[in-house]
């Protein structure tokens, strides 16, 4: 009887843990700390999307709701991300965090909007990635 007492007491203070843990993790990004771990969110956190397509303001809405749970808006606005491939592998890996609550129609148009607002906001740096990238293609054949 003591033992079944002590491992249900073992296996709540384990989920207290877990559950701790992740309340944690998703409050640690909008501490100042965390701002020097990201530099990116030091930047603006915000974007003016009011000449964007109606359905990629739609979208911009559905990012700062979904991603603004765990980290501030500003990590992903000024992330050095452009091409449409590192925006669907970031967006994947936060899809599979926890409590992120992000199913697969909104990872793809939270990844949808973030390509379209870098082809806008950060097109040379979306150029120089294009550009490198087809030249590594070329010189690997």
């Amino acid at each position: 009887m003591k033992l079944k007492m002590l491992l249900n007491l073992l296996m709540a203070a384990t989920l207290a843990f877990a559950v701790g843990a992740v309340i944690a993790y998703c409050g640690r990004a909008q501490s100042a700390s965390a701002a020097s771990l990201f530099p990116a969110d030091n930047g603006p956190a915000s974007i003016d999307v009011s000449k964007y397509p109606e359905a990629q303001q739609k979208n911009y809405r559905l990012f700062l709701k979904k991603c603004s749970m765990c980290h501030t808006t500003a990590r992903a606005v000024n992330a050095p991300y452009v091409l449409p491939k590192e925006w669907n592998d970031c967006v994947a890996r936060m899809v599979r965090m926890p409590g992120a609550g992000i199913n697969a129609s909104m990872a793809k148009r939270i990844a949808s909007f973030l390509a379209y607002d870098s082809s806008v906001r950060k097109a040379d740096l979306l150029k120089k990635k294009e550009s490198s990238a087809a030249s590594a293609s070329k010189a690997s054949r």
